[in-house]
């Protein structure tokens, strides 16, 4: 009985150091697909397209369909965008 046994592991520790890799492997191919394509992508979006912009006159142009009856709407258009012409 002089021979050396090597201690075995059970089926269940070599999975669950298998999914503690996996998920490590995980975070790492995530977070280099967030900073080479998803904050690049964050960093160019603009205003929407649909938003009044600058233009004092789209601004009550999009009150008038949007809130025909709302003189709230148009004041906001006031306030917030033909004042800063």
């Amino acid at each position: 009985m002089s021979a050396s046994q090597t201690p075995t592991t059970s089926p269940l520790a070599r999975l669950v150091l298998f999914m503690i890799c996996l998920s490590i492997a995980g975070t790492v191919v995530a977070g280099a697909h967030y900073y080479a394509v998803d904050l690049p992508l964050q960093a160019e979006v603009k205003a929407p397209v649909n938003s009044p912009g600058d233009n004092c006159q789209d601004c009550y142009d999009r009150c008038n369909l949007e809130f025909p009856n709302s003189g709230g709407c148009k004041y906001n258009c006031l306030i917030y965008v033909c004042q800063k012409q």
